[in-house]
């Protein structure tokens, strides 16, 4: 893609720390994979990670709808009146 060119083409002419290599969880820290040992560790380029990084926030997001589906959406009985 396009923004994928200006991107490396930034980093050719331009770089600076962090611009090639990032750390990440193997296991998103949302999923239960808080550890930092190095069997929970990768290394990915810094393009990458960013993808992947709004890949998990968009799972993130639909994670927490279904939570609060899940949570408002099957208890119907509070919402009855009982005479």
């Amino acid at each position: 893609s396009s923004a994928l060119s200006l991107q490396l083409n930034e980093i050719i002419t331009n770089p600076t720390e962090g611009q090639f290599w990032q750390v990440d969880h193997i296991k998103p820290v949302y999923s239960g994979g808080g550890q930092c040992s190095l069997e929970n560790l990768q290394t990915l380029c810094t393009v990458c990670h960013r993808e992947r990084t709004a890949k998990q926030a968009k799972e993130r997001s639909q994670m927490k709808r279904r939570s609060l589906a899940t949570k408002y959406g099957c208890d119907i009985t509070k919402f009855l009146v009982k005479m």
